[in-house]
């Protein structure tokens, strides 16, 4: 009897672990990882590009705008583009913008995970001081869930 409860229990316990699936936590993609409160700066210019990216940025596309200044071109990682759009946040080329966050190295490449930025007489915060985006927790991505209301 021991020993069929014995196994009982270990069965259990590796079949519970095997059909575990990771979580995100708190949107802990490559990108946000990467984010290093240390190292923020401002940077303002006029955006030059829109990329959606996917790789690396966590589960949905991305928006990346280039962003020239007098001194230099910058790639800025903005946040997922269904935030963007839940938002309504609508940035265009040669707009004049300002964007507070962490310059980091990427892929060999120096560019800025946002945590603020300014555009027009908008301020849009999407990370807070520690980096974690401001959607963390909430509904990750396009669609509306098994209930069709979840907001």
């Amino acid at each position: 009897m021991k020993k069929a409860l014995l196994l009982f229990i270990l069965i259990l316990c590796v079949s519970t672990s095997l059909m575990a699936q990771p979580g995100r936590g708190l949107n802990q993609s490559k990108i946000t990882s990467l984010y290093d409160a240390s190292k923020e700066m401002t940077f303002t210019g006029e955006v030059i590009r829109f990329d959606t990216v996917q790789n690396d940025y966590g589960r949905f596309p991305g928006l990346l705008i280039t962003v020239k200044s007098e001194e230099q071109e910058l790639p800025v990682f903005l946040a997922p583009n269904w935030y963007l759009t839940d938002q309504k946040i609508s940035i265009k080329n040669g707009e004049e913008i300002s964007v507070t966050g962490s310059k980091i190295n990427f892929k060999n490449k120096d560019q800025i995970i946002a945590r603020i930025f300014e555009y027009g007489d908008k301020k849009i915060t999407v990370r807070n001081e520690k980096g974690i985006p401001v959607w963390a927790g909430k509904r990750m991505g396009p669609g509306r869930g098994r209930r069709g209301n979840r907001r």
